[in-house]
């Protein structure tokens, strides 16, 4: 072999190795629709903290960010007032079209990304037409309206958990597979998803809020409907400063009617008349209505009973207590504890808690 055969053979060498090597850096190339979101800033949100972690300013139309990552996560982009765009935060060239939330393409975990978010979406668009159809329906009852809601729900809850299967599957040790089993936690029954988390590799197993998640499972079987109360107290949980608990209510022969909230959360506003009606119809010495004030400041929440006019018993200051010893994803949360301090009902709203109150009641001699 003559020298410059020699010499194109290490160039052809170098250049395939050149392709075929991990990257080492990322670079993220967006646009955006149209000169109206030029000077605007492009926000990074990391997944697992919560965090609004970098940005960048859109310049002719056009953003980047560069940098460099040791381990590749689900993060999220957000130019307001569009759409968020989820990605794969990987070492690579990523594009982004900031108008279509499945765009994200370049490196072959967001590729993958994408083909799962484009088919997620085959199913999303009859959800939300279904759902704004729902809303529309101005001449039903409400068990009706939720009734059709909740079968709306669960439709989409088993077509996208069908689809997502081969996802997972394939992708159980990566980001993506972190993105798709965060993505289907909501609809995922409690024993679905410990089964698919403990199939998982420890990239996804150790991803903090699919622990959170897992750990939630555990705290909401050990307190399950048939199981004895778990007890709590507060050192200055009640109005007057001084010391609650739980057991000061539940377990004492009446049923406890336990409404776990914060004045910060609007749907626990909302089920205040329930409350007040089914208090006005109810209380007495074989019934009561508890409620305990989680993650809010103890003025905020003085302030709100005293608007709302709440006539029953309160443990305020709880932080984050009961929702960890209860597994508790959501507030209103709401409890019903039978006379010994059973587990009757949980998440209750609405008027199954007003169908739930009066049934047990009716059977309380």
């Amino acid at each position: 072999m003559n020298q410059i055969s020699k010499i194109s053979s290490l160039f052809a060498v170098l250049i395939i190795a050149a392709c075929t090597s991990t990257p080492k850096a990322y670079i993220i190339e967006g646009i955006v629709p149209d000169d109206s979101y030029n000077n605007q800033m492009v926000y990074m949100l990391d997944y697992e903290t919560d965090l609004w972690v970098d940005s960048v300013m859109v310049i002719d139309r056009k953003f980047t960010f560069t940098g460099s990552v040791d381990t590749a996560v689900p993060r999220v982009l957000k130019l307001r007032p569009l759409t968020s765009v989820v990605f794969i935060f990987e070492n690579g060239k990523i594009s982004v079209d900031m108008a279509e939330p499945e765009s994200a393409k370049g490196t072959p975990l967001n590729n993958e990304l994408s083909k799962y978010l484009l088919e997620m979406a085959v199913y999303r668009v009859p959800f939300i037409k279904r759902r704004d159809e729902i809303q529309q329906m101005r001449d039903i009852d409400d068990i009706t309206y939720q009734k059709l809601y909740d079968e709306n729900f669960k439709q989409f809850g088993e077509n996208i958990n069908l689809m997502s299967d081969k996802f997972f599957n394939a992708n159980k040790n990566n980001a993506l597979g972190t993105f798709i089993l965060m993505n289907l936690s909501n609809f995922l029954e409690p024993d679905k998803f410990d089964s698919l988390y403990a199939q998982a590799g420890d990239i996804v197993r150790k991803f903090k809020p699919l622990q959170n998640k897992a750990e939630i499972n555990t705290k909401q079987r050990e307190t399950a409907v048939g199981k004895h109360f778990v007890d709590f107290t507060i050192e200055n949980g009640n109005i007057d400063g001084s010391m609650a608990s739980l057991s000061d209510y539940v377990g004492k022969g009446k049923y406890v009617l336990v409404d776990i909230w914060a004045s910060w959360c609007g749907p626990c506003i909302a089920e205040i008349p329930v409350l007040i009606e089914v208090y006005k119809n109810y209380n007495g010495e074989k019934f009561e209505i508890l409620g305990v004030a989680i993650n809010d400041k103890r003025e905020d929440t003085i302030k709100a009973i005293e608007e709302h006019s709440l006539p029953w018993a309160h443990i305020i200051d709880a932080g984050n207590i009961p929702i960890s010893l209860y597994g508790i994803a959501f507030i209103p949360h709401i409890i019903l504890f039978g006379p010994d301090g059973t587990i009757v009902a949980r998440d209750l709203r609405g008027n199954s808690l007003k169908e739930k109150v009066e049934e047990v009641m009716r059977d309380y001699k």
